[in-house]
């Protein structure tokens, strides 16, 4: 089981089981890359809570943007600043640029609890991951 703010869930196994994987494996490479610049323009933890896994399961992704170079975790445990509630396409969707975010969040498609300026950087995130991914 997994639990992310008060909430259990079936957790999926494996993080391949996801679209967005790949979404999180871009972002994890440009923190690797150029991390103290990301986290000292983000100094956020988000916990991406992703729906649409193998037997309509969840996953979860703990994005650490505040802490050293920071660091992505598949079914982490640490604790968030915020945390983005999303469907597994709609998230590479969004983060790909396809999705508007205020769009996705008034049509009921994004979720967010807790520090909102936060889910305002997530464009840093979407910068990066939209160029790692088009060099994939």
């Amino acid at each position: 089981m997994q639990h992310c703010i008060g909430r259990i869930v079936a957790a999926a196994t494996s993080s391949e089981d996801f679209k967005s994987a790949a979404i999180f494996s871009a972002i994890e490479k440009a923190l690797k890359e150029d991390g103290p610049a990301l986290v000292g323009k983000v100094k956020g933890v988000y916990c991406f809570q992703v729906k649409g896994g193998p037997g309509d399961r969840e996953g979860k992704w703990i994005v650490d943007a505040k802490n050293g170079s920071g660091s992505v975790t598949y079914n982490g445990t640490g604790k968030p600043d915020v945390t983005i509630t999303m469907s597994d396409g709609d998230l590479v969707d969004l983060m790909e640029g396809k999705l508007n975010a205020q769009k996705a969040f008034f049509q009921g498609k994004l979720k967010i609890k807790g520090n909102m300026g936060l889910a305002m950087k997530l464009q840093e995130f979407q910068k990066q991951a939209g160029q790692l991914r088009s060099k994939l």
